[in-house]
């Protein structure tokens, strides 16, 4: 049986591998810079708002602790992945015509 009390101490760390897991493996087709920059934003993400979760729901293990970062890691860096591809896609001269067309009135 793993013994959870000798794991990482550390939900940074844990924060980072799940982004990178995610990053290097299940980001088909992205290049070097977009997985980087993306498994950067997961960390970041991650690693703010597990604290928050942690106190939210009265976690007092340091190992669940390290699980929840680890997942939120991976989530993180899924969601930037997607928004990253969502800016990609978005047709922005069409957008600002858009908003420009209800603002100016044409």
């Amino acid at each position: 049986m793993v013994d959870l009390d000798h794991a990482p101490s550390s939900s940074v760390l844990a924060s980072i591998l799940g982004a990178l897991v995610t990053s290097l493996r299940f980001t088909p087709g992205a290049g070097l810079m977009e997985r980087i920059s993306n498994a950067l934003a997961g960390s970041a993400g991650a690693i703010y708002a597990t604290p928050a979760l942690v106190q939210w729901l009265s976690i007092k293990s340091q190992a669940y602790e390290n699980g929840l970062a680890f997942a939120l890691g991976l989530f993180a860096m899924s969601l930037m992945a997607a928004l990253t591809q969502a800016i990609k896609e978005t047709q922005w001269g069409q957008v600002l015509t858009a908003w420009l067309q209800k603002r100016v009135g044409g």
